[in-house]
């Protein structure tokens, strides 16, 4: 029998159906034992009791899986942080979902690494946000943190699960972007096959609740080409990228979401609302409330429904398909849809200068 990748397989499925839900990101909790300065969602630390207990969780599992759903990532928050992680994940497990796991590590023990060397999911992904302690600390503000992270990191690097360390660009850590992906490959290998075990992430949004706090470490697009500068592979990807042909991805300017992702993936929060967007409420539903099936499939009819109700200039903007504005992000930044985002629009059109430079 011939192999196929997952990702393979997963793909073929997508095609087969425009509208199903193939993958879902739950958000066991948003509490977390470090206190990040960039954190989406600390308005959530003290709201352990609204939680869906494991139970519910199983519930909700057997009714995603009924519909079709495969992927599933567990984040936060940490999901670490839950006694009852283990529960919900070897019973995620057991139904047969691909399943990664997104976490800062440090709620990471070695009875739970023990645990995932013999169950282990698809890949776990730790955010490693400086590769002194004296960077990593000043952004989770928890003394020790780091020597406690890297010991967890090494540990799980000794097993066979695939461990991928991704980075946050902040002001704080950008001189030791590059030196975290060094270290990723020293640690783990270069990458092989386009398999990848390094990450970033170049952009920062608003908390969930609105604070705009962590918008204060975003860094300008001249040092965000710093860091890709400093790296020979970044600078490569980032040239490609550069000459891609944008001109194949065609955007209706009268919708107002252009993003499609709610086709095959979906979100729920810790207290079980299912959200078609990380950062929007929009389209949501309690899920304690009301069954999943009920809510995905008129998503569609929906957000297909919306348009611009403004004279925006993001509707009509010739850069719109380069630039990281999306109503859900304006709403959460300005709150208005529509609003353009300043920082997205220095983005697009540098990023737009850098292109027509490029042969």
């Amino acid at each position: 029998m011939k192999k196929q990748s997952s990702a393979g397989f997963y793909n073929k499925l997508i095609r087969k159906k425009w509208h199903n839900p193939w993958s879902c990101q739950i958000d066991l909790t948003y509490r977390c034992k470090l206190n990040c300065i960039h954190c989406y969602c600390k308005e959530g630390r003290g709201d352990k009791d609204k939680e869906l207990n494991a139970e519910e969780w199983k519930k909700i599992l057997d009714e995603i899986q009924k519909e079709g759903c495969i992927n599933i990532t567990f984040t936060g928050g940490d999901p670490f942080i839950r006694d009852d992680f283990l529960d919900i994940y070897s019973y995620a497990k057991n139904k047969g979902f691909i399943i990664t796991i997104f976490t800062s590590g440090y709620g990471v023990s070695e009875d739970i690494i023990n645990y995932l060397k013999q169950y282990p999911p698809f890949s776990i992904e730790i955010t490693l946000n400086g590769i002194t302690r004296d960077t990593y600390e000043s952004i989770t503000r928890i003394p020790g943190s780091f020597s406690k992270v890297i010991n967890i990191i090494e540990l799980l690097a000794k097993t066979k699960i695939r461990l991928i360390l991704k980075t946050n660009c902040l002001k704080q850590n950008k001189d030791e972007i590059v030196e975290v992906k060094l270290f990723t490959e020293r640690l783990l290998g270069k990458p092989a096959q386009k398999k990848h075990r390094f990450k970033y992430d170049p952009i920062v949004y608003p908390r969930l609740n609105g604070d705009k706090t962590p918008c204060n470490y975003r860094l300008s697009f001249e040092e965000l080409l710093e860091v890709k500068k400093q790296d020979i592979d970044i600078w490569r990807e980032y040239q490609n990228c550069l000459r891609s042909d944008f001109s194949k991805f065609k955007i209706d300017n009268d919708l107002l979401y252009s993003c499609d992702s709610w086709r095959q993936h979906f979100f729920i929060n810790p207290y079980g609302r299912l959200k078609f967007c990380i950062y929007s409420d929009k389209f949501s539903a309690d899920l304690k409330k009301t069954s999943f099936k009920d809510v995905f499939y008129r998503w569609p009819e929906q957000i297909l429904k919306e348009r611009f109700k403004t004279a925006s200039k993001c509707q009509r903007c010739s850069l719109r398909h380069i630039c990281y504005y999306c109503p859900s992000r304006a709403y959460l930044e300005k709150g208005d849809e529509e609003a353009p985002i300043p920082y997205y629009c220095e983005l697009a059109k540098k990023m737009a200068k850098q292109m027509s430079r490029v042969i």
